[in-house]
């Protein structure tokens, strides 16, 4: 397969993940940028929950916030909640594709999104 032909297929699936996650706030990240700056973008002051791995050397932290749309509380259930992914203190991806591709890959536990 040629290069572009995999950057355009990963440039669709990006796009499909952000429009299945819901959360407009997603649309606002890029790569590269700090946990610090997730939270302002995502309009909280911390994730609600946030998970470390250290996987083939790199320090891997998913953070999950919850969507707007989810009820305030502290239980708020997966699928209410919109994952970001960093690696080495800065994104790498978000959404839940995202998530789950990384976790096949590297071996985290996620929850189920149900």
């Amino acid at each position: 397969m040629p290069r572009w032909t995999s950057r355009a297929a990963l440039a669709v699936l990006a796009v499909g993940s952000l429009a299945a996650c819901g959360d407009s706030r997603l649309k606002k990240l890029s790569t590269g940028i700090s946990a610090d700056s997730v939270a302002v973008l995502m309009e909280a002051d911390a994730p609600h929950t946030a998970s470390s791995y250290l996987v083939e050397g790199k320090y891997w932290e998913v953070m999950m916030y919850p969507r707007k749309s989810a009820e305030p509380g502290d239980s708020i259930a997966w699928r209410e909640m919109s994952p970001v992914v960093l690696a080495d203190g800065a994104v790498v991806g978000w959404g839940w594709t995202y998530l789950d591709e990384t976790a096949a890959t590297k071996g985290f536990q996620v929850p189920a999104k149900d």
